[in-house]
């Protein structure tokens, strides 16, 4: 059996990103940008008022000195007033500036009379013209290759004309979720029958990741059906999740079902709670992670494994889920001899281990915020001692 070290470390070097696509920036944001973006033009692109007022030839430190007003210059319109000394031109607030203007006086600065105006005594020289390349110059690196798409670097790229990038492509997901005992919610139960919830959640936390899945299966507990179910997802996907099934009972029959299609096993059970029956794998480039059926267990597995894996495939640099160092609020005690996964609330004070920690409980997913990781072979941890938080990304 494989500790978590060694099964991150042995899945992390084998994972590598998917390989990059073209997007347009409308279709580009949460994305790994996958070249080094170089500007195509100055930013900006001419000298522009950042005002709203009057674009004058020179400045004369006169608070009286009269100046005639000859024209408007507005937004998008082309600055072709060649200004004498004692002319301006009333400008607004992105407008190109006149080849000829050295200044742009505020609005509030002047009185303004018929079609001129003077200074006021709230006049002072003021740097009111954003300089051509003041931003950036043409040809310069702006973002770099790794860089995360979000709002503000997609507006900016929008701002120097690009209109498709090389990104990082999300991989393809399905899921199958095993099982004869579980039906969808809002049916009524039969005696030994439980609501099926890990296909919401794995649903849930792929939409998180802006991952559509391709197909969400249920397969019967037959070989027959879990084949064909194996089949259709292993087609279609680059990822595939499955759920229960992988333990050794006598109708667990998914790693037989795994052997049998060709995949090659990267590693299978981990010294870990919850979540020790895990296989991860591939076939034909396509990894597979069969998780356990518990859905603490599914959901420990895949913030821990599954989604670092998604994320390295997306471009992503830090792909693992944020750690810190937290004061513990409650002791742990636990005779068992493998890590543990123990689902938390963080407040301000530090960390509170969540009750019901059992493998089959959500009670403690839905009402945390957090994984405190206890190492192997650690029986004991007192309150107030600093532990491993690894925060999940709920928002």
């Amino acid at each position: 059996m494989i500790t978590v070290k060694e099964a991150k470390e042995l899945l992390f070097s084998k994972v590598k990103p998917s390989e990059p696509v073209r997007t347009s920036i409308a279709e580009a944001y949460g994305n790994i940008l996958a070249e080094d973006i170089f500007a195509p033009i100055d930013l900006p692109i001419f000298d522009a008022s950042s005002v709203d007022g009057y674009a004058i030839t020179y400045h004369l430190p006169l608070t009286t000195y009269h100046f005639q007003v000859i024209g408007e210059i507005k937004a998008g319109d082309n600055a072709h007033f060649d200004l004498k000394p004692g002319q301006a031109v009333r400008i607004f607030t992105g407008a190109m500036v006149p080849v000829s203007s050295k200044e742009v006086v505020m609005q509030e600065q002047v009185e303004r009379k018929d079609d001129s105006f003077i200074f006021n005594d709230l006049y002072k020289q003021g740097n009111y013209i954003r300089k051509q390349g003041s931003q950036l110059k043409k040809g310069e690196l702006v973002l770099q290759k790794g860089t995360f798409l979000h709002p503000g670097a997609i507006g900016f790229l929008a701002s120097m004309g690009i209109s498709e990038l090389s990104i990082y492509p999300k991989p393809e997901v399905s899921f199958i979720v095993t099982g004869n005992e579980i039906i969808k919610p809002g049916i009524p139960l039969a005696p030994g029958q439980i609501y099926e919830s890990n296909s919401f959640a794995l649903l849930a936390a792929l939409k998180q990741m802006r991952i559509n899945p391709i197909h969400m299966l249920n397969a019967m507990d037959t070989r027959e059906d879990l084949d064909k179910q194996l089949q259709t997802a292993i087609h279609d996907s680059d990822v595939i999740l499955l759920t229960g099934g992988i333990s050794v009972g006598e109708y667990d029959l998914v790693y037989n079902a795994l052997k049998d299609a060709g995949a090659e096993t990267l590693f299978y059970k981990v010294a870990q709670r919850p979540g020790k029956p895990l296989w991860v794998g591939s076939l034909d480039n396509k990894w597979i992670f069969a998780l356990p059926g518990n859905p603490a267990a599914v959901m420990a597995c895949y913030y821990e494994y599954v989604y670092p894996a998604i994320r390295m495939m997306s471009g992503f640099s830090d792909p693992e889920l944020k750690k810190m160092r937290m004061k513990l609020l409650r002791e742990i005690k636990d005779s068992d001899q493998r890590a543990a996964f123990i689902r938390a609330k963080i407040n301000d004070n530090g960390v509170m281990p969540e009750d019901k920690q059992d493998s089959g409980m959500m009670i403690s997913f839905a009402g945390g915020d957090a994984l405190i990781y206890i190492p192997k072979d650690v029986t004991y941890v007192a309150k107030e001692e600093m532990v491993e938080v690894h925060l999940l990304p709920f928002l």
